[in-house]
């Protein structure tokens, strides 16, 4: 046509590796396109999780101090995300919730403690435990006692 190829040789590069082929074309791709092997590489990955989409437990909304009278009703929860789905222990002052007037909820992503009727033996700290193959998130508050003034 006008002298010059009609193809660029800008994918052409040379190969040392094999003596009898001198050049081999290097496909070119979108910047933006991965290979499927490439893009098994760039998932980050926990040596801990079997599951390369698992993740460590990690609390959307923790709850905080709650001042209450005695006999009142007083609630702790927590909205909780992990994959797989994290195991939740209780603990009150350090040791595993045992008190049986405590009601204990732990549905698909809410853990939730009700005193339905405050009594001295309650007051202290509450903690939630959530852990899985990937990792572990706590958070505590206390139960403290509210006294009016008249």
């Amino acid at each position: 046509m006008n002298g010059y190829p009609s193809q660029s040789y800008d994918s052409l590069h040379l190969d040392t590796q094999q003596p009898d082929v001198l050049y081999h074309p290097v496909p070119q791709r979108s910047p933006l396109t991965k290979q499927v092997n490439q893009l098994a590489y760039e998932i980050p990955q926990n040596k801990y999780a079997k599951n390369p989409w698992s993740y460590a437990p990690e609390f959307l909304k923790v709850f905080s101090d709650v001042r209450a009278p005695e006999g009142a009703r007083a609630v702790f929860d927590c909205v909780l995300l992990g994959s797989p789905r994290p195991k939740v222990c209780w603990l009150f002052n350090e040791e595993k919730l045992i008190f049986p007037d405590v009601q204990i909820e732990d549905t698909a992503d809410i853990c939730r403690i009700t005193i339905p009727y405050v009594r001295p033996h309650h007051y202290g700290t509450y903690t939630v435990l959530c852990e899985n193959e990937v990792g572990r998130a706590v958070t505590s508050a206390e139960l403290i006692p509210y006294y009016s003034d008249y």
